[in-house]
């Protein structure tokens, strides 16, 4: 008699917290004046040997929005990488005192997605004169 036990939670969802979400280096900036500004951010976890293989940013014009994952803005789609740092905003072109929205989720080497993290902003100086 052969008797198989599986796990019924395979998930790593809930174990792995994408934190620390940086624009320019700092937290929820007022008056960056740079149009194409990189954004980083950490991974959280109490497992051992956890790392990123993907990510994905989200960044909206509207905090509802992004809410319902909407990134009207700017949507990486899911990207295989490892990097965390230092990824440039690509997405619509930003206007002067423009507040956005953004939020970023990571699959790890199993395949899993994150969680989505919080949202967080930066607002964007004024560009012209």
């Amino acid at each position: 008699m052969v008797i198989l036990l599986t796990s019924l939670s395979c998930s790593t969802n809930d174990s792995i917290a994408v934190v620390d979400l940086k624009c320019e280096y700092l937290e929820n900036p007022l008056g960056i004046d740079i149009t194409t500004p990189r954004l980083s951010w950490q991974l959280k976890t109490e497992k051992n040997n956890v790392s990123q293989k993907a990510y994905q940013i989200l960044v909206s014009s509207d905090e509802a929005k992004l809410k319902n994952n909407i990134g009207d803005l700017w949507d990486t789609d899911k990207v295989i990488s490892d990097q965390s740092i230092q990824i440039f905003y690509q997405g619509a072109k930003l206007e002067s005192r423009q507040k956005v929205f953004w939020k970023v989720r990571i699959w790890d080497e199993g395949k899993e997605a994150s969680k989505w993290s919080e949202i967080v902003s930066w607002e964007m100086a004024l560009l012209d004169k």
